[in-house]
């Protein structure tokens, strides 16, 4: 150790200087043989042990101790059956030698396949894009991954834009993040699941399907005005789509659902719609359709008549957007083919606004449940129907006219409510004038205002009814009308501020019961039973102030049986008001009326009871 003397004489003589020039001596004497280490230090061959020093978190020995190991191995560690492929390279992941070098690769390949679909693998996108250099590329490529193993593809927040149709897959988890938007640039499908040159049947394609997130598909129907739909499947088993947003179509369908069963719609917001040739007047967000030619699905095909069923659309939003109005129609089917039904089908707890046909309108629909609905703006609310025996859709499945139409049964539609239903009816079942009838029909528990045109209720052709405990009022013509329907009853109704009928039963109705109804404020007769109507009983109503449309040449009542009306009943029931002509009237072409305990006094500007039916039965002794 060098120490210096640094106190020094302070008197400037020759002691003075003498201390200093021998600390400053001493000072440059260090400084040199530092000088002269250090280079000895670069000029030896063995400054540091590799064991001193570290790479990492192993010393260089360690590594180079494990590389000799390995080198001496690939050299000498011959396997003794004269592969000439050194050994190391022979050596799979778990330590497994392998005859070749082909086999360890294809050895080690399947392991990492059978993790990757064990672990179902969840892909960013974003990596995809920049990989491949653009959007649509980027994502091609990532859903062609599920053609090898089950993936999940995450689709970041931004602004995204597809220039061709993009094809999804089996086993295909597709998540659009909140924020995420991908927008239409093309004319055609945005996504569909198959090739073009698919020809699976049945429903045997591309399924167990998963679209979800808080993103947009934006077909931009606002700018590209030529005929486009969103999603097109077909041929498939297990599908989810929930909690996206479908905007701005153009022509199409927001989902076309061709062929495909145990499908899921969830919280899907369907927004936007624009008809500018004005020949898709009719077109759905949601089509449920059937693969009968590439007419009705042209992605691809086989055209086997495989038909969509198991289907449940919940929770979801039928609207105009910011831009463009509300669709045609919100759920629909208008093809069929012979000898083929779409079969359970729920539709619960959406709300349809705008629409500019029916809201739901379904064709040839068996086993359905439309209930918890609300239905605002609309033109029409819901129609179920069959088709006309002389269309294409009653054709087989090989194009022959069969002149037939098949029957459906079990429908349901209840606990929704209508508002301002514009054009039609809040609620139409039909079938077909004497060629079919729809069975098994439940219309219940519906809450209707204002029905601007049409009836709150109509149900034509069918068998077997319920119309039960609904609530009607602002209805610009009948009430409840019923045309030739069978075996039925109309209970519990209350309704009010009916322009037309507050019930019509019409045009050889049999068997039905008209029960418990209250009807207040009727422009027509409160209660009419006409046309070769037979076995109609209305029993325990109440009506009030029916017949406000009452003119010299247009008389209306409270309760009217028609000509051509027999073997029916009208009992307990209660009619006030002065404004329909008779409160209770039977003409003289009906017969074998039934009436006693009506409660009729004092109402009817001309009188309470006017009877001139044949064969009239005014008691309660039994009539044998």
């Amino acid at each position: 150790m060098v120490r210096l003397k640094k106190d020094y004489d302070t008197t400037r003589n020759s002691v003075y200087e003498s201390e200093l020039r021998s600390d400053m001596q001493t000072v440059e004497n260090e400084l040199n043989k530092n000088a002269s280490e250090l280079q000895s230090h670069k000029d030896s061959k063995k400054a540091h042990s590799s064991n001193q020093i570290m790479h990492g978190l192993f010393s260089v020995a360690n590594r180079i101790d494990n590389l000799w190991s390995r080198l001496i191995n690939l050299v000498l560690n011959h396997d003794g059956k004269d592969v000439k492929e050194v050994v190391d390279i022979r050596v799979a992941r778990d330590a497994s030698i392998h005859p070749t070098a082909k086999d360890r690769l294809d050895y080690d390949f399947q392991l990492l396949e059978e993790e990757i679909e064990a672990a179902a693998v969840s892909l960013n996108l974003k990596r995809f894009i920049k990989k491949y250099g653009s959007f649509t590329a980027g994502f091609k490529a990532a859903l062609s991954l599920a053609k090898l193993y089950p993936v999940h593809i995450v689709v970041p927040p931004g602004q995204y834009k597809l220039m061709e149709t993009a094809r999804i897959y089996k086993n295909t988890h597709l998540t659009l993040q909140a924020g995420a938007v991908i927008k239409r640039g093309f004319v055609g499908s945005m996504l569909v699941n198959g090739d073009k040159d698919d020809q699976t049947k049945e429903y045997n394609g591309h399924g167990n399907l998963l679209i979800d997130g808080q993103g947009v598909l934006d077909s931009a129907g606002g700018e590209i005005k030529e005929q486009c739909s969103v999603i097109g499947f077909a041929h498939a088993e297990r599908i989810i789509i929930r909690d996206i947003t479908i905007k701005d179509v153009c022509g199409g369908h927001a989902f076309d659902c061709a062929g495909n069963k145990h499908v899921l719609i969830e919280n899907v917001w369907f927004k936007g719609f624009a008809d500018y040739k004005g020949d898709r007047w009719f077109s759905a967000a949601i089509q449920l359709d059937l693969m009968r030619s590439a007419e009705n699905f042209g992605a691809f095909g086989a055209y086997d008549q495989t038909v969509s069923k198991h289907v449940t659309i919940r929770d979801c939003y039928f609207s105009r957007s910011e831009s463009l109005k509300g669709y045609a129609r919100g759920i629909d089917s208008h093809t069929s083919t012979d000898g083929f039904w779409y079969s359970d089908i729920r539709i619960e707890n959406n709300d349809f606004e705008d629409t500019t046909e029916y809201a739901i309108s379904g064709n040839k629909w068996e086993d359905v449940v439309i209930s918890r609905n609300r239905f605002k703006d609309c033109a029409s609310g819901v129609r179920l129907m069959i088709p006309r025996v002389e269309s294409v859709y009653t054709q087989d499945a090989n194009g022959n006219p069969t002149n037939r139409v098949n029957k459906v049964k079990r429908l349901s539609v209840k606990d929704n409510t209508f508002t301002n239903i514009k054009e039609r009816h809040a609620i139409q079942v039909y079938g077909r004038k004497g060629i079919q009838k729809i069975d098994d029909v439940d219309i219940s528990n519906n809450k209707i205002n204002g029905v601007k045109v049409k009836h709150a209720i109509h149900l034509s052709d069918v068998d077997g009814f319920l119309v039960s405990k609904n609530q009607f009022r602002d209805i610009k013509h009948h009430g409840v009308l019923l045309t030739r329907c069978s075996n039925g009853k109309v209970d519990l109704s209350i309704g009010r501020d009916i322009e037309g009928n507050g019930v019509r039963v019409e045009l050889g109705c049999k068997n039905v019961d008209v029960t418990n109804t209250t009807l207040r404020e009727v422009g027509y007769s409160g209660i009419s039973v006409s046309g070769d109507s037979e076995d109609i009983n209305v029993d325990f109503s109440d009506i009030q102030n029916a017949g406000k449309r009452t003119s010299s040449s247009n008389p209306y009542y409270g309760i009217i049986f028609m000509d051509g009306v027999s073997d029916s009943a009208a009992r307990f029931n209660k009619v006030r008001g002065k404004k329909c002509r008779y409160a209770m009237y039977l003409t003289s072409k009906c017969s074998r009326i039934q009436h006693f305990g009506n409660r009729l006094k004092g109402a009817g500007a001309e009188g309470s009871l006017k009877d001139d039916s044949v064969d009239p039965i005014k008691t309660i002794e039994n009539v044998t």
